[in-house]
């Protein structure tokens, strides 16, 4: 939190780092030229926003969406600028990404209740066993994804952009040394989410009764909504109480977690996520006191 009472959050990106304010969001990437290209776009969160993203439980939605939303920008510009010297996909290669993205997360979503659909079992045993087979798929697919050399950068970003958060929280003081001192892991990070996936499914799922193909792929995307409703609701007092049992209960698996996917950085990386940081503040708060590590970096005009 800064002195002018704005929270900080972000995510790594390809070759880079965004964080975001109430305010807007900032990105900064290092191209394949070594050059830090950073941008910024002011937006307000629905959360923020007058209407029903405003209500308890619905503003679980509207934070889900904001995630993706921004996610998915930040992730979409980043690739422009790291990839920019080379050839567009061909729209043949998109479509069949897309199907991809689409069929593995069908069966993400709905193969855990199909495969347990097998057992002979009562239907609340079902449910809890759904509930632990989807968190030990998501927990498998972290650790060998985790393996790969991409992912083990995207995990080094996303520690630079921990440790650069807490070190603005703690003093303002984004200088490489004291950025250094502070741990890869944080308590307010997503990756606690996880764990409320889990934790939230074993209390839900056994409700769901067994149904056809096409139904248990439609009642778990909108069980997808309700675990965000629950789970914002869940962060949101974990954030308000920190230190507390409540607290250490939901927010301590996080930091287990975290062990995952976040990795040391190098001092490249936190210059990156520092930069991110800084231009972030620079729009958020209408201050200039840290345009001293924005120097040498180039703007992105548009995105």
């Amino acid at each position: 939190m800064s002195e002018n009472n704005i929270s900080y959050g972000g995510q790594a990106v390809i070759s880079g780092v965004l964080i975001q304010s109430p305010k807007g969001w900032s990105l900064a990437v290092r191209n394949q030229n070594n050059e830090i290209v950073k941008f910024f776009k002011e937006r307000t969160p629905l959360i923020r926003r007058p209407g029903l993203f405003k209500i308890p439980l619905l503003r679980g939605i509207g934070a889900l969406i904001d995630s993706l939303y921004v996610g998915y920008q930040g992730l979409t510009i980043s690739d422009e600028i790291y990839y920019e010297d080379e050839p567009e996909p061909t729209l043949i290669n998109k479509i069949l990404n897309y199907v991809f993205i689409i069929v593995f997360l069908s069966l993400l979503i709905a193969g855990p209740r199909l495969l347990i659909d097998l057992i002979d079992t009562d239907q609340t045993s079902k449910g809890l066993y759904e509930g632990l087979l989807r968190g030990v798929i998501v927990v498998l697919y972290i650790f060998l994804i985790g393996k790969t050399k991409d992912a083990q950068e995207l995990f080094q970003f996303h520690g630079a952009e921990h440790m650069t958060i807490a070190a603005f929280e703690d003093n303002r003081d984004l200088n490489l040394n004291h950025i250094k001192t502070f741990p890869k892991e944080h308590i307010r990070c997503g990756t606690a989410f996880i764990f409320l996936i889990v934790f939230i499914s074993l209390l839900t799922l056994p409700f769901i009764p067994t149904l056809n193909i096409f139904m248990t792929l439609l009642t778990r995307i909108l069980h997808v909504f309700v675990v965000a409703m629950i789970s914002y609701e869940i962060l949101k007092l974990n954030f308000q109480h920190t230190g507390s049992l409540f607290s250490r209960f939901f927010s301590t698996p996080g930091i287990w977690m975290q062990k995952m996917t976040t990795k040391p950085p190098s001092e490249d990386q936190i210059e990156v996520a520092r930069v991110a940081m800084a231009n972030c503040i620079k729009h958020s708060e209408n201050t200039n006191e840290l345009d001293i590590f924005l120097e040498n970096t180039k703007e992105l005009s548009h995105g």
